[in-house]
């Protein structure tokens, strides 16, 4: 019985390509499964084609693909073992037989290093940039189309690893499908206008009274045990779609009017905080459409609090300035919500017109066990006091740590201390005051 040969041919072709290689592939699991040895498919994503393609044209791109597959020819593969072009940056490559997930990540290495070494595009030296994933017959799956799935799944999670290099984890890869179909699902939970509020408390140390709350978006029928969404992820989808003006007007009105019915229904005067990425400042039309917001629910101003990720975007952009000013002239209360601010950041923010700052304290361990970690938290909110920012420390999970705060003389805590954020409904049933 011969074996089903299979070539390296340009993307045209790349669908007889991939059926050639797979019934090659096929074969080879046969012979595996008759002679009990394994097999492994390695996938080399070079990170380098696709770039070569728009900088110096599809010829230079053929030519790099097929410079690294002779350098792994060369380098790696035995004459058993076979490769073929899957996709415009992959090189599949078919070890067989292969003794275990040692000998397969010994030869990833020597993939690796074979991939990586210098080559010229025109007259410009390179570097690829590869990751490698790895899949093992019989162990990850026992047909030549799962393994090839397997082995492309583990070369994206070995984007993140060190060493760029990963063998094929269920689980892995079931939590990076699922934030895949995830995204698929918010795009159209956006355009339904379908996603849901939350609101979690905010509480003045002080008095140990609630004083507002930050509203957070939620999947269609979320209980309160399914958390919030990421705001960022959020608004990075609705960008996405197209969708970034209507779900920021929806998400305004929706939670001004929850405010205002907070007010009227329940007793309730608070403030109401709404999470947004510095770049949609860069919209020319949000303070005209915060204004109509508050006209319509008739609140004060400053009952609005917006509060900013992504603030590195205020340094870049004047646009995004004056958009912050636009905003602090509407009399809103402006907060950054930046955990990744840094000291050096606070030089240009200190003279933008913020009035408060979010202290992410959800990572931070036990403040009463620790006296350094005291110590820096003090500083911190002894800090943001001297630039005359209130602080709210959010991810408080403690009535303990809610006290500790308070010693520290922090302004605001906001989180799960009291109980988990909550629809508006069961917010007025535990915060509002009872008419009868």
């Amino acid at each position: 019985m011969s074996e089903p040969g299979v070539g390296l041919v340009g993307d045209d072709l790349a669908g007889t390509v991939r059926i050639g290689f797979l019934d090659r592939l096929r074969f080879r699991l046969e012979m595996g499964k008759h002679e009990g040895v394994g097999v492994a498919l390695v996938i080399v994503d070079c990170g380098l084609v696709d770039r070569a393609d728009v900088v110096w044209g599809f010829g230079v791109g053929d030519g790099i693909r097929k410079h690294i597959s002779a350098q792994l020819r060369a380098e790696v593969l035995r004459s058993e073992d076979f490769l073929a072009s899957v996709g415009r940056d992959d090189i599949a490559c078919v070890l067989a037989p292969i003794d275990g997930p040692e000998m397969a990540l010994l030869a990833a290495e020597k993939m690796m290093r074979a991939a990586g070494t210098s080559l010229w595009a025109a007259e410009d030296e390179v570097y690829a940039q590869p990751t490698i994933g790895i899949a093992l017959f019989p162990e990850h799956g026992d047909t030549a189309e799962l393994l090839l799935q397997h082995a492309k799944g583990a070369s994206r999670l070995a984007r993140a690893l060190p060493g760029r290099i990963a063998l094929h984890d269920a689980a892995r890869e079931a939590e990076a499908t699922a934030r895949f179909l995830d995204e698929h699902r918010l795009r159209g939970a956006i355009a339904d206008d379908k996603l849901e509020l939350l609101f979690q408390p905010q509480f003045e140390l002080r008095s140990d009274r609630v004083m507002g709350a930050e509203a957070m978006l939620a999947w269609p029928g979320a209980v309160e045990t399914a958390g919030s969404l990421p705001a960022a992820q959020v608004y990075t989808a609705a960008e996405s779609a197209g969708a970034l003006d209507t779900l920021i007007s929806s998400l305004l009105n929706r939670a001004l009017r929850n405010c205002s019915e907070f007010r009227y229904a329940a007793g309730l005067d608070l403030r109401v905080s709404l999470n947004l990425s510095a770049r949609t400042l860069l919209w020319p039309v949000l303070s005209d459409l915060v204004e109509r917001a508050l006209r319509t629910w008739a609140l004060r101003p400053s009952r609005l609090v917006l509060e900013f990720s992504e603030t590195v975007v205020l340094h870049d952009h004047a646009q995004a300035r004056e958009g912050l000013q636009n905003l602090k002239a509407l009399g809103v209360r402006l907060a950054i919500d930046d955990s990744a601010l840094g000291v050096q950041a606070l030089f240009g923010l200190s003279q933008l017109p913020f009035q408060e700052i979010k202290l992410d304290l959800r990572d931070a361990p036990d403040l009463g066990k620790e006296p350094k970690h005291e110590r820096i938290v003090r500083a911190l909110i002894e800090l943001a006091h001297q630039l005359r920012l209130d602080v709210c420390a959010v991810g408080v999970s403690e009535p303990a740590l809610a006290e500790g705060l308070k010693a520290l003389n922090c302004d605001y805590a906001q989180g799960t201390f009291k109980g988990p954020a909550v629809a508006a409904e069961r917010f007025v049933e535990r915060y509002g005051y009872d008419f009868g």
